[in-house]
């Protein structure tokens, strides 16, 4: 976990955020993993459609960075209704 956090931090995230935000990445559902290790190893940025959200437009419309938009749909996987109404009333 050292080394997303790490990463994190070099990316701009305050120590705060960085461990915060690394503690939930470590649990993010297995199918979007690969696209975590692209964006920790390379800044690749994978898109994708859950649930009817596309991370990209997540991205936009809220002013996210990738990992929080990663972990947004990681919420759409586990709690799709309760993810769904918060993201639909324009969560920040």
């Amino acid at each position: 976990m050292k080394n997303i956090e790490d990463i994190l931090m070099k990316r701009g995230y305050p120590d705060k955020q960085a461990f915060s935000v690394a503690n939930d990445l470590q649990e993010i559902d297995t199918t979007l993993q690969e696209a975590l290790q692209r964006w920790l190893d390379q800044e690749e940025e994978t898109d994708f459609l859950i649930a009817g959200f596309k991370l990209s437009e997540l991205m936009c419309k809220f002013d996210m960075t990738y990992p929080a938009a990663l972990l947004t749909m990681d919420w759409l996987i586990k709690e799709p209704e309760l993810a769904t109404k918060s993201i639909n009333r324009g969560i920040k």
